[in-house]
């Protein structure tokens, strides 16, 4: 009887595999017809002499995409929404220069988000264009707080009546989860180290801490104090006057009847109300029309890119560059997550190689698993002793384990605005023992230690087990306090002053000895080339190689045109993912140790 359920099982995986070599053999037959008919249908795209360039990012802004879920997007059809902040980027110097360019359009109706630091760096390519004598028009139905900024810094914005643009600042709320766990009895086995780590704080109370409070203002008041001056500046508004005008938000609506196109005109932050067939008109005034599409003409940055980049040409001193972006697991992920196994390959390569001569470390993360970490750490360790330099570049968050893999780096360069530190360390462990016993399930049974079975889902953490995970978790933080002392030439106790899970600001972390330098990528490189002692030298962007499939699809994903998301999420939607994405963050634990270095403190997204 065991055999032949054995072999039924081994039937039934056999077929499980047939049926997904069919189903994506044919996905990917289907794929390539597509690819080749979209090709020829539309031929290489063409850039208008005297034309627009078309920025209009759609989704998040991202240093690295999120990989594509093939299996998912069978069933779902659905595509993560993110734009490249480097492609944006690109477009910009490359039509700065590019005389067939003269304008550039910001249509910013499809931009979900993008945090601080990655709209500074946009903004200060937008006024790098300028600065050509070139103009930029901004044009939309609606701006949201991501799009007021990157806005802002246009020659003229122009928005429909039915429009609005009044940012509102920067927040953070969570969603606590204390007395549900307890009416359903669900246990929280909780260890930590640092007094302001409150990344499991939604599984053990029902308010926010004074601490965490603390933290997050910390930042946020940093971020909005940035952002008011910046499009103040940008718009010749007088210091504090979108202060004013949301402190006075009733009184100001009043005034106009409520009518928010007519105060974003009247607060200076837009500067016409077109509806839709005048702000085309306006465009074809300045760009000319497309008698055979009919629109004024243009070309889409992405168009626009595959046309004007060439081949990096690799000179022999190299610079690699890369990209470390999401949580951080053990093992291997996808591009999108930190895997151990995965980004340690991709070092390898880089130091393995004798034309190498540095390593930047592009970090955009709020951290993960400690023993990932550590693993990563190590291996740019290792090319620290082959006397290859390493140079950190702190994205919009390098914090926790983010931090963590930086520490030991040769110089840390972040954004002023750039979220960093959350030096500390916790475990958790949900069980249910109480929750079943309610409905009447038990487990027992017997082992030759306590340590066998001491930490389960149905009976709890007993006494032995707990006592062993805390001294672990004490440890660890001991560990990331030695970590950074070392790499930052500094005593234990002078990192442990600013650490305890807190967060800083990337100006701040400078102040306090965590930071080297306040710059970008491009800084960071430059400080990589004079500690390699190199000046003629090419960039080396070491990433993972696709196979032919994942080329294929992702080839005829950029030949269609994706949806562009909705403004404003239905609130209940948007509460339902926060709740899924809370409980998710339970089951990417996987740290080996039950060890995790993350900054739930952090701003996750736009």
């Amino acid at each position: 009887m065991l055999d032949m359920l054995k072999g039924a099982g081994r039937a039934l995986m056999s077929g499980f595999r047939t049926l997904n070599t069919v189903v994506f053999g044919t996905l990917s037959i289907v794929v390539i017809v597509a690819v080749i008919a979209s090709v020829a249908g539309q031929g290489k795209p063409e850039v208008p002499e005297g034309g627009a360039l078309l920025l209009n990012p759609v989704g998040s802004l991202v240093e690295q995409k999120s990989a594509i879920d093939y299996q998912s997007l069978l069933g779902t059809g659905e595509v993560p929404q993110e734009t490249l902040v480097k492609d944006v980027v690109d477009a910009l110097e490359l039509a700065r220069d590019d005389d067939r360019i003269s304008v550039v359009v910001l249509h910013l109706d499809g931009l979900g988000g993008g945090l601080l630091p990655k709209l500074e760096r946009i903004a200060a390519a937008i006024s790098d264009f300028r600065e050509s004598g070139k103009k930029v028009i901004a044009t939309g139905t609606f701006y949201n707080q991501a799009a007021a900024y990157l806005s802002a810094h246009a020659d003229e914005i122009l928005l429909d009546p039915e429009g609005f643009v009044l940012p509102e600042g920067y927040g953070a709320y969570r969603t606590y989860y204390k007395t549900l766990l307890e009416n359903f009895d669900v246990t929280i086995n909780l260890f930590k180290v640092g007094k302001y780590k409150s990344a499991v704080e939604p599984f053990i109370r029902d308010d926010m801490s004074n601490e965490d409070k603390e933290a997050r203002l910390g930042y946020l008041n940093t971020w909005w104090d940035a952002y008011t001056s910046a499009v103040e500046e940008a718009r010749g508004l007088a210091p504090g006057a979108i202060d004013a005008l949301v402190a006075d938000g009733p009184n100001r609506f009043r005034e106009v009847g409520g009518d928010p196109g007519d105060l974003s005109v009247k607060a200076g932050m837009v500067d016409r109300l077109l509806p839709a067939d005048e702000r085309r008109q306006y465009l074809e005034d300045l760009a000319g029309k497309d008698e055979e599409s009919g629109a004024y003409r243009h070309i889409n940055f992405l168009d626009y890119l595959q046309v004007m980049r060439q081949p990096v040409e690799q000179r022999e001193a190299r610079i690699a560059v890369i990209t470390a972006v999401g949580s951080i697991i053990d093992g291997a992920a996808e591009a999108g997550t930190i895997g151990s196994h995965s980004l340690t390959k991709l070092i390898r390569r880089a130091h393995e190689n004798e034309n190498v001569k540095a390593i930047v470390l592009r970090v955009d993360s709020g951290g993960g698993s400690k023993s990932a970490s550590e693993i990563i750490r190590r291996e740019l360790q290792h090319a620290q002793e082959k006397g290859i330099p390493v140079v950190a570049s702190m994205g919009s968050v390098a914090a926790s384990g983010g931090y963590w893999i930086s520490a030991t780096a040769d110089q840390i360069w972040a954004l002023p605005t750039t979220i960093t530190g959350s030096i500390g360390i916790f475990g958790l462990v949900p069980s249910l023992e109480k929750t079943l016993a309610r409905y009447g399930v038990h487990s027992d049974g017997v082992g030759t230690t306590p340590f066998v079975g001491g930490v389960s889902l149905e009976r709890g953490v007993n006494e032995y087990s707990s006592d062993i995970t805390q001294q672990v978790i004490e440890h660890g933080y001991a560990h990331f306090l030695k970590t950074v002392s070392e790499g930052r030439g500094m005593t234990t106790e002078e990192v442990h002053e600013v650490a305890q899970g807190r967060v800083w600001t990337g100006a701040k972390a400078k102040d306090l000895g965590l930071v080297d330098g306040l710059g970008d990528l491009e800084q960071a490189v430059a400080a990589a080339a004079e500690l390699a002692e190199i000046e003629d030298y090419s960039i080396w962007r070491v990433e993972k190689e696709k196979s032919t499939r994942e080329q294929i699809i992702q080839q005829f994903l950029t030949q269609v045109a994706l949806p562009e998301p909705q403004g404003v999420q239905p609130p209940l939607t948007s509460l339902l993912r926060r709740v899924q994405a809370d409980f998710a963050f339970l089951t990417q634990l996987n740290d080996p140790y039950g060890a995790y270095v993350i900054c739930t403190d952090c701003p996750a997204g736009p």
